[in-house]
């Protein structure tokens, strides 16, 4: 039995190392926009539906049935092994003016695993999760403005790719425990407050490419193509800290459970890291004949190996409070903010072009809020969350920004006879170019998301008690 244990282990952690492998599995066309052209491309939210039904609040949640993958410390509050993904699917309405079109995307989540004996106070956690995509594909048509002589001209500008985080983790809890009256004449020792300590050590890593186009009309004249690709490659670190504080428990004199409240809090911090990139550009002439395209010649070619760059420290605080009464049910509310300073990054800090075009860094930030509400013991826990971003990208001055509210629900897998979890949600969204006064500036893109999300935890059959040395054989 404890052979065929390690043999499936042993395949789960293959799976996530072949997955790790490719790039192009979680970090290709995770959101299509056009706003994906700068930098590394569109810096997406953790695809883990448990947190996104919630706003993406993560860094106070602990939810011992669930993976945590954006909180290190979380690892040691779960139950059991558990093994954690979800598919996503995208439809984003784009306008512009009196221009509109619409994209259609999917992706694979997050993969986690943590590993964890049943009353373990230390777990192991190790997966991968995308970080940004580069999907796009815009077009603009214009008259040679000059001597009208040349025509229409047509700039086309397309992008694929993306970037992962695979990562590797530790976590532990201290625990305090006191005695809670029970009646007049009893009482009941229950944990009332505990500390995770968790810590992740990670590698980003992935490619995106991109090509822009100047098509003339008037076959004379030689049409433009530049291709760019960049990969990507920068070892980084995660650090994670949750404490929960029981603020009050009843207990009637035969010691049953009637009602609580909790206190949660939590907070990461990353620090600054290198980041590496092998980055390629051509310009060429080229010339399109019976739909067959052949380089003329190559006005430009530039090859920089390991060029230098940085990707800034990122840090994430927030709270929860949370109710529970004797039926089962349980209440959660919580809030968290995250920042990551992308304006603190000097563009003279990178050796190649990071940004194309009039786009310049910005101060990224995410400001979530989130609620869960169990009606009884043992069901179906219902989602919902809100949260305001604001994206690592401003263009001609203004910061792109937007909106995302969600909600879902978590239900037991039935038959499985585990505490394994089924998760669906929903998420509707808009992004665009934010002015001083806070409203999304006329005439220029606007972006309207629709989500939907599919996701499942396994957890192991109730009598495979996984790292739990046997008392008999």
């Amino acid at each position: 039995m404890l052979k065929l244990i390690r043999i499936k282990l042993f395949f789960i952690l293959a799976l996530i190392l072949c997955t790790s492998t490719s790039t192009r599995v979680l970090g290709q066309e995770t959101e299509t926009s056009p706003w994906s052209r700068f930098g590394m491309g569109l810096t997406i939210p953790t695809l883990s539906s448990p947190q996104l039904m919630m706003g993406g609040v993560s860094a106070p949640i602990l939810d011992g049935y669930v993976i945590n993958p954006d909180q290190p410390a979380s690892a040691a509050g779960s139950v059991t092994t558990l093994l954690q993904t979800s598919l996503h699917g995208t439809n984003t309405n784009m306008t512009e003016g009196d221009s509109t079109a619409t994209f259609n995307s999917g992706s694979l989540g997050s993969i986690s695993l943590v590993i964890k004996k049943p009353g373990g106070k230390t777990a192991y956690m190790m997966g991968i999760t995308p970080y940004s995509a580069k999907g796009y594909n815009v077009s603009k048509s214009f008259n040679d403005s000059l001597n009208n002589t040349i025509g229409n001209i047509v700039e086309t500008y397309s992008g694929a790719g993306g970037t992962a985080k695979s990562y590797l983790g530790i976590s532990h809890v201290f625990k305090g425990k006191k005695w809670i009256p029970a009646g007049n004449l009893d009482s009941v020792l229950v944990a009332s407050r505990a500390l995770f300590l968790g810590a992740q050590v990670s590698m980003l890593f992935g490619e995106v490419t991109s090509t822009g186009r100047l098509d003339f009309e008037d076959v004379t004249y030689l049409d433009n193509r530049t291709r760019t690709s960049m990969r990507h490659r920068s070892l980084g670190g995660l650090f994670g800290a949750q404490a929960y504080q029981l603020l009050w428990a009843k207990y009637d004199e035969k010691r049953n459970f009637k009602g609580s409240a909790t206190l949660y809090i939590g907070a990461t911090y990353s620090p600054e890291t290198l980041l590496y990139t092998d980055y390629e550009k051509t310009i060429e002439n080229v010339q399109l004949l019976s739909s067959i395209e052949t380089v003329i010649d190559t006005a430009s070619y530039i090859n920089e190996l390991d060029a230098e760059g940085r990707i800034p420290a990122k840090f994430s605080a927030g709270g929860a409070l949370v109710y529970e009464q004797a039926n089962g049910s349980r209440f959660l509310i919580s809030g968290e903010y995250m920042q990551e300073d992308w304006g603190s990054i000097s563009d003279s800090l990178f050796q190649i072009n990071f940004l194309d075009g009039d786009a310049t860094w910005a101060k990224a930030s995410r400001t979530s809020l989130g609620i869960t509400i169990v009606p009884g013991s043992g069901g179906a826990s219902y989602k919902a969350g809100f949260a305001l971003d604001a994206y690592p990208i401003a263009y001609n001055g203004s910061q792109l920004s937007g909106w995302r509210a969600s909600a879902g629900m978590t239900i037991p897998l039935e038959g499985s006879r585990s505490t394994s979890r089924l998760h669906f949600g929903v998420e509707v969204g808009h992004r665009g170019l934010e002015s001083e006064n806070g409203t999304v500036l006329e005439g220029t893109l606007e972006e309207s998301l629709l989500k939907i999300q599919i996701g499942v935890t396994l957890a192991p059959f109730f009598k495979n008690l996984w790292l739990t040395p046997k008392l008999y054989d």
